[in-house]
């Protein structure tokens, strides 16, 4: 079941109708996650880069471990909704995916892991940088993660909007746009959310693939990052046979087969891979 965390009243800022209308950078298509969204200096929720050695075993395409992985991860790996009915949503004459967490978060820090795996198959990260989420009495405190703020993400088939709200010590840190607030308040909610049980909402980490599919929540749980290194998960996504790395590829081939109905199966290496169409079955 989808794993789902909602935010007390003092930590919900990016569902406050604030608008700031700001120049957002962009380069090759794509909206950088940085100031001037955000509210502090770099090094206040930052720590170490990711390697380049370490960002290609995260964000690297790895199809022969996807492969092996497939689906069969346990069932408590869950994939997005579909949304019907709606515009698409684009940025920058692509499909836009839209994140919305916070550096606090060990759900969002869960999530992070298949994204960027996702993400690394229609583009290329840089500047990630190693984080945790924020230690106890947070549930599952300390989740070894890496953080999107300040990260830059290029890629020609979809554009990657990510915006951390808080930092490890709930300061704010970057700022919705008015549209993003909206898209927020209208999916976010128990009405489209009804595998995560009762409550209204309100949950991170949020993503919107295109306006056709949504999650809240985490994919999986993050207590089955405890007790590791960024590291030793990162190296150890090249082994299918992990528990770890069977949840994180598992969710990674459901949001790649997302992301491949908005790219109309492109690149076809990856949109037609024996991982992807198992988790479009």
């Amino acid at each position: 079941m989808m794993q789902k965390y909602a935010l007390s009243s003092t930590r919900v800022t990016w569902l406050v109708v604030i608008v700031v209308l700001l120049v957002v950078s962009i380069f090759v298509g794509v909206r950088v996650s940085a100031s001037p969204r955000s509210s502090e200096a770099l090094g206040s929720t930052q720590t170490n880069v990711v390697s380049p050695t370490l960002l290609k075993d995260i964000a690297g395409i790895n199809l022969k471990v996807a492969n092996a992985v497939g689906v069969k991860s346990p069932s408590t790996v869950a994939a997005p909704l579909t949304i019907s009915g709606q515009p698409a949503l684009r940025a920058n004459g692509r499909p836009e995916i839209l994140y919305v967490g916070a550096d606090f978060c060990p759900f969002c820090a869960a999530e992070r892991w298949p994204l960027a795996i996702a993400l690394g198959r229609f583009g290329t990260f840089s500047n990630l940088h190693f984080i945790k989420s924020a230690p106890s009495p947070e549930l599952f405190p300390l989740t070894p993660t890496f953080t999107f703020y300040r990260s830059t993400y290029v890629s020609k088939y979809v554009t990657f909007v990510a915006v951390e709200t808080e930092t490890q010590t709930h300061k704010a840190l970057m700022t919705l746009t008015s549209e993003e607030n909206r898209l927020v308040a209208k999916y976010d909610v128990f009405k489209y959310l009804p595998a995560n049980g009762p409550g209204p909402g309100g949950s991170i980490p949020f993503l919107d693939f295109g306006n056709r599919y949504f999650q809240a929540g985490a994919s999986y749980s993050p207590a089955i990052l405890a007790g590791n290194t960024q590291a030793s998960i990162a190296r150890g996504l090249e082994n299918a046979t992990s528990p770890i790395t069977q949840e994180i590829v598992a969710s990674a081939n459901y949001l790649t087969a997302n992301i491949c109905s908005l790219t109309n199966q492109q690149p076809s290496n990856v949109c037609q891979s024996r991982a992807v169409k198992a988790a479009e079955g």
